[in-house]
């Protein structure tokens, strides 16, 4: 077979399986997940070379309706991710039938000039005939190339998955050198690390109003030790307090919890320095949005 290689945007709801499905296809983590929606906040290119080909996933902010400017940002980054693409992925839950809240987005990509398929996540979830429906729902609307039922979580149907989105990509060389995984630098990474720790610990909109800086990053050859500067920008005083946690607990935690994937990433020993600074109203300021979420 020939070499296929191209572009791939997933897109669906927040909280649907968007970056659980790409980190299990690729075996890395590659972009953060938690089980509380809008977790991803930028159109993170995530590479998957096989045999085969190279399948570069568009990793994209789940649909909602928007709340604040914040979230307006997020859905605009999410509809931008449109442009370009090779393939379109949709995923979507065993519901029984094409989600209402779905349907806007659908017609949307009607348009786009390049094939589609529908992922449906959390097949192990459905119950009676659910699955069934939904796939026979979403084929009635003569839009799909594919349905491809899976669960991202379970790692079922993944390879299946996989083959139809190389069968539909273009013949080609790879976009990026073997071994690349995503087109991010390491701070990207180590900033979204920090901030999937702060959507794992803490709860109600401290998480929603954070963004994580790096500052610094240093390196010592001998004995080998990575030292990490991070701020962690909160929207509130109120915020900040719970972040810091008594006598700096939950700092602490969430910098532990951190710092053990950071050496996973990097291969070395890590000193992790976070801080934690208030910008009043942030997620209502587009600079400051722009600033903070695209660095």
């Amino acid at each position: 077979m020939a070499c296929k290689a191209g572009v791939v945007g997933v897109f669906g709801k927040t909280n649907v399986g968007k970056s659980t499905f790409i980190n299990n296809l690729i075996g890395k983590k590659v972009v953060i997940v938690s089980d509380r929606p809008q977790t991803t906040r930028n159109s993170i290119r995530c590479i998957l070379t096989v045999p085969e080909g190279q399948v570069v996933f568009v990793d994209t902010p789940g649909l909602h309706l928007p709340v604040n400017k914040l979230s307006a940002y997020l859905q605009r980054q999410a509809l931008r991710a449109l442009a370009g693409l090779d393939l379109v992925l949709y995923m979507t839950e065993p519901s029984g039938g094409v989600d209402r809240d779905d349907l806007p987005f659908l017609e949307r990509i009607r348009a786009v000039p390049c094939p589609k398929v529908l992922i449906v996540n959390k097949m192990d979830l459905a119950r009676g005939n659910a699955l069934e429906e939904t796939l026979l729902a979403h084929e009635r609307l003569g839009l799909f190339a594919e349905l491809v039922p899976v669960s991202a979580l379970k790692v079922k149907n993944l390879d299946r998955a996989l083959q139809v989105i190389l069968n539909l990509l273009p013949e080609g060389p790879p976009l990026y050198e073997g071994g690349t995984l995503t087109d991010r630098p390491v701070e990207f990474v180590i900033a979204e690390i920090i901030r999937e720790k702060i959507f794992q610990l803490t709860f109600q909109e401290v998480p929603y109003s954070t963004a994580v800086v790096v500052e610094k990053i240093e390196e010592r050859p001998s004995p080998p030790l990575v030292t990490i500067f991070a701020t962690i920008v909160t929207a509130k005083d109120s915020q900040k307090g719970i972040l810091i946690g008594s006598g700096g607990s939950k700092l602490k935690e969430i910098g532990r919890a951190a710092r053990v994937e950071m050496e996973q990433l990097l291969g070395r020993k890590v000193f992790l320095s976070l801080h934690v600074r208030v910008k009043e109203k942030w997620t209502e300021d587009p600079r400051e949005i722009a600033a903070l979420v695209e660095g």
